[in-house]
């Protein structure tokens, strides 16, 4: 049987701790709790991270997750309506230069920096 704390533990391998940046204990016990019968111990740390945004997607609490290195992050570089995230210049750099991204920008709209 899964429980809180291994959902938690799973979640803080998959975002590299960043969760406990954004959210306080009883958020994060929140959402545990609402999974717990619908995971076992095979369930994988991304599927874990991915519900994690998902779960607070239409919240004031919302947060994206890096495409680069994983991280939860409330700021960042979204390209194309969200085929990826970028939580750093550096993440966004493993895919764009500077002149890269500005011609991405530029060209879609849907492309951009921003705060969730």
């Amino acid at each position: 049987m899964i429980t809180i704390q291994s959902i938690l533990s799973r979640l803080t391998k998959a975002v590299s701790g960043t969760e406990k940046m954004l959210y306080t204990e009883p958020e994060l016990s929140k959402f545990a709790e609402f999974y717990l019968d619908k995971w076992d111990e095979n369930t994988s740390e991304d599927v874990i991270a991915e519900s994690f945004t998902d779960f607070w997607w239409n919240t004031d609490k919302a947060c994206r997750r890096c495409s680069e290195c994983g991280k939860l992050m409330r700021a960042g570089y979204c390209a194309d309506m969200g085929v990826a995230y970028y939580c750093s210049d550096e993440c966004l750099h493993s895919d764009f230069t500077d002149e890269e991204w500005a011609e991405e920008c530029e060209n879609n709209d849907q492309s951009y920096y921003t705060e969730w």
